[in-house]
């Protein structure tokens, strides 16, 4: 049981290992055939890889480690459990899910508010596009955009279908801008609208000028059972 853990246990190593070196030897490949190579060489050959890890560490273990050192291979193959299992986990918990509730549908209500000033006179919806990170079915509500104040507002609303995390965006000027959402994995009840909120810090690049203190952002989550609106 010992070599057979241990042996598991370093397989995916060897895997891993000769993809990144496969990878990174062939880091420019010429045209879309050479990177599918690249990418079946570094899959087929990475489980190859695999298999003959497996009985090497068998093999190793068997004749020059088990006798003398059976514990130290024991607390190896603990060590090596725990991590794997936690990287399992971290792993799995950023793969996108499906949100499927019995008798519900799940619905997020989103309104996107802008300056007068910031906007310059163009339709709201012209400017600002909100789109939702996953998998969903969206339901713009140009019919319902209101002005109060100073601000225009663009309601909008989605269904998600699957997601990885809770997060929205909105192309201004088709320029990406994110706000995620402070939202349990699976919500289960609806909730009230969060308050208006501005771009996250975390963006893939500066925000356009003027976003940050002229765009914001509210939402709520709700169960609609199925034939309600």
């Amino acid at each position: 049981m010992t070599l057979l853990v241990a042996s598991l246990c370093a397989a995916p190593l060897f895997y891993f290992l000769f993809a990144e070196i496969t990878i990174a030897l062939n880091s420019n490949p010429s045209g879309p055939d050479a990177r599918l190579g690249v990418a079946y060489l570094a899959t087929w050959g990475g489980f190859l890889a695999a298999f003959t890890g497996f009985f090497l560490i068998w093999f190793l273990a068997r004749y020059f480690l088990v006798e003398q050192y059976l514990r130290y291979l024991q607390i190896f193959d603990g060590i090596a459990l725990v991590g794997w299992i936690a990287l399992y986990l971290g792993w799995s918990d950023k793969q996108e899910y499906s949100l499927n509730y019995p008798d519900h549908r799940a619905v997020v209500e989103v309104e996107v508010r802008s300056t007068r000033s910031f906007l310059n006179g163009a339709a709201i919806d012209s400017i600002l596009i909100p789109q939702f990170y996953g998998q969903d079915l969206s339901n713009p509500h140009p019919d319902r955009i209101r002005e109060e104040g100073d601000f225009v507002i663009l309601p909008w609303e989605t269904t998600p279908i699957s997601l990885k995390r809770w997060e929205m965006f909105v192309f201004v000027r088709n320029e990406r801008v994110r706000f995620p959402l402070d939202l349990p994995k699976r919500p289960q009840a609806s909730t009230d609208w969060s308050g208006w909120m501005a771009p996250s810090g975390d963006q893939d690049g500066p925000l356009p000028e003027g976003v940050r203190q002229n765009i914001t952002l509210r939402y709520r989550f709700r169960l609609v059972p199925y034939g309600s609106q």
